[in-house]
């Protein structure tokens, strides 16, 4: 059995991790003492932005969201004005839309529901961007239940 040493690296070959011959490799973050004095405040100023941003994203998901159930409970709610309550629309859509959109979540009769009263709630969109579609979907419905008058509401 031959002892053969293997020959001494370079500082920037041992800064990677597998084997140096590897045609991928993946760099090591190098340590804090070696990085610029004004790192950490960098690195604050960056992580600020990304909370600032992911609330952003949150914030406009969510109004995003209200306006569609807004917009799928006007559909409903002119759809049965014109054809009646007994043509079963909201059965028929939560069974057509949660078989079209099965990763999606809210498309329950019950929910259904809930946005056709939403829509007939918030006739005007003008109202609903302004502030209802700053509030959640839970904030809402709790808004339809406890307040019976729009302007109790407003």
């Amino acid at each position: 059995m031959t002892n053969t040493k293997t020959p001494a690296r370079t500082k920037e070959e041992r800064k990677q991790r597998g084997r140096v011959d590897r045609t991928v490799m993946f760099p090591v973050a190098p340590p804090k003492v070696e990085l610029p004095e004004d790192y950490s405040t960098w690195l604050a100023e960056l992580k600020q932005r990304v909370q600032v941003e992911r609330l952003r994203i949150v914030i406009t998901n969510n109004t995003a969201m209200i306006l569609l159930y807004w917009d799928i409970g006007q559909r409903i709610f002119e759809k049965q004005k014109t054809q009646g309550w007994g043509t079963k629309i909201i059965d028929r859509l939560s069974f057509d839309l949660r078989e079209q959109f099965p990763e999606m979540k809210g498309f329950s009769p019950r929910n259904l529901g809930y946005m056709k009263a939403f829509a007939a709630a918030w006739p005007d969109p003008a109202i609903l961007q302004r502030g209802v579609a700053k509030l959640s979907w839970r904030q809402n419905i709790i808004l339809l239940h406890t307040l019976k008058t729009q302007e109790a509401r407003l």
